[in-house]
C-alpha cells in the first residue's frame, strides 16, 4: 500500500532536477524544429500537418520554461504551500497534450512513410526531403522517449 501523495493531479512528474542549464539541449532542439517548420512550411502538400507537428513541438519547450524555473518546494529555504487547483494540474495538462501532438505528429510523419520527394509530380503530393527526415527521426525519438517515461511511471507505481 502506498499512502496517497501530494499531488493533486493524479499523476507525479518530477522536474526538480531540471534546471534551466539542463533545459538547454531541449532549447536547441527547439530552435531547430522551430526554424526547420518554419523554412518548410509550404513544402509538403503530401502531408502539410508536418511542418505543424515541428512548430508544435518547439511552443511545447515554451510551455516548460516556466513549469521547470518555477522553485521547487525542496529548493526553498522555508517549506511553500502546495498549489491548489489548476495550479496543481498544470503539469499534468502541458505533458498530457504534449504527449497527444507526438502522437499525433507520429501518425502525420508515419502515414506518408516514403513520401515522393519530387516537387515535380504530376500530383503535386510530394514532401521535402529534409523537413521529412527530420521529421521522421524526430517523431522516431520522442516517442522512444515517451515510451522510456511510460516505462518508468510502471515502475515507480510497481515499486
Amino acid at each position: 500500500y502506498r499512502p496517497p501523495s501530494d499531488n493533486h493531479c493524479g499523476c507525479h512528474i518530477k522536474t526538480s532536477s531540471e534546471t534551466p542549464t539542463s533545459q538547454t539541449p531541449k532549447a536547441i532542439g527547439s530552435r531547430h524544429h522551430l526554424s526547420t517548420g518554419v523554412v518548410y512550411f509550404k513544402d509538403c502538400p503530401q502531408q502539410p500537418n508536418i511542418p505543424n507537428y515541428l512548430l508544435g513541438l518547439a511552443l511545447m519547450t515554451l510551455l516548460m520554461i516556466p513549469y521547470v524555473t518555477l522553485p521547487c518546494e525542496r529548493d526553498a529555504a522555508q517549506p511553500q504551500e502546495h498549489p491548489k487547483g489548476f495550479k496543481a494540474c498544470l503539469p499534468c495538462l502541458i505533458n498530457l497534450f504534449f504527449c497527444t501532438w507526438i502522437l499525433a505528429g507520429d501518425v502525420w510523419v508515419f502515414s506518408v512513410y516514403q513520401p515522393n520527394y519530387d516537387p515535380a509530380a504530376a500530383d503535386g503530393a510530394y514532401c521535402d526531403k529534409t523537413l521529412y527526415t527530420f521529421a521522421f527521426w524526430n517523431a522516431v525519438w520522442e516517442t522512444f522517449v515517451i515510451l522510456l517515461y511510460a516505462m518508468s511511471c510502471l515502475f515507480y507505481v510497481a515499486s
